[in-house]
């Protein structure tokens, strides 16, 4: 009994989403529609957002199945990769401080109003942007920026910690304060760019 259970059970949650999932279009869509200019923009946006997702999950995962050795951290061990992605989101092709909140998170759901016949019977169904408060993640864009800064911050941190030479394969403080230095810049565009979206909400 308890297996045919926890299969129907599995067999269910599919089918509660199932409606969400298949939609071609999410509340943002709806809301420009007509907006021709606008919804190209957003787009290109959820796209840029996947394909962030994407990398940023690889270190996210490498983080939840860290085991450190000794006192090391998973922001000390992830350096180089943190560094890179943190690098190629603020001096990258993209200017990412133009996105807006609403595209970078998920600030309204589809929901539907249904009209219903005599009977009960529902006999038609028109979507509408359902807002959210407080937003979720949604596409991720703005979390994974965030889990960036956070990072570097971490990183950032360390350095300090350790002394200027730490980074330096020869323990060289010259060498490790231009890198400190450059960190700094690229950490403080980050938090600018997370700034820019947590605060852009036009339409």
């Amino acid at each position: 009994m308890h297996d045919m259970s926890e299969s129907t059970q599995e067999e269910e949650k599919p089918d509660q989403n199932n409606e969400e999932e298949e939609l071609p279009f999410d509340a943002v869509d709806l809301m420009l529609d007509g907006n021709l200019r606008a919804q190209i923009n957003y787009s290109m946006v959820k796209a840029l957002a996947k394909a962030f997702d994407e990398k940023a999950s690889i270190l996210i995962n490498a983080e939840e199945n860290f085991q450190p050795e000794e006192d090391e951290s998973f922001a000390e061990v992830a350096m180089p990769e943190i560094e890179a992605m943190a690098e190629a989101v603020v001096d990258g092709c993209v200017d990412f401080s133009k996105i807006r909140f609403w595209e970078a998170c998920e600030t309204a759901e589809v929901a539907w109003d249904e009209t219903k016949d005599e009977n009960g019977e529902v006999t038609q169904r028109v979507p509408y942007g359902n807002p959210l408060d407080p937003p979720r993640e949604g596409n991720r864009l703005l979390s994974n920026l965030e889990k960036m800064e956070s990072w570097m911050k971490q990183v950032h941190k360390i350095h300090e910690e350790k002394g200027m030479g730490w980074v330096s394969p020869y323990g060289c403080p010259e060498d490790g304060q231009q890198a400190y230095d450059n960190r700094a810049k690229c950490l403080e565009k980050l938090s600018k760019i997370v700034d820019s979206i947590n605060s852009n909400f036009d339409a």
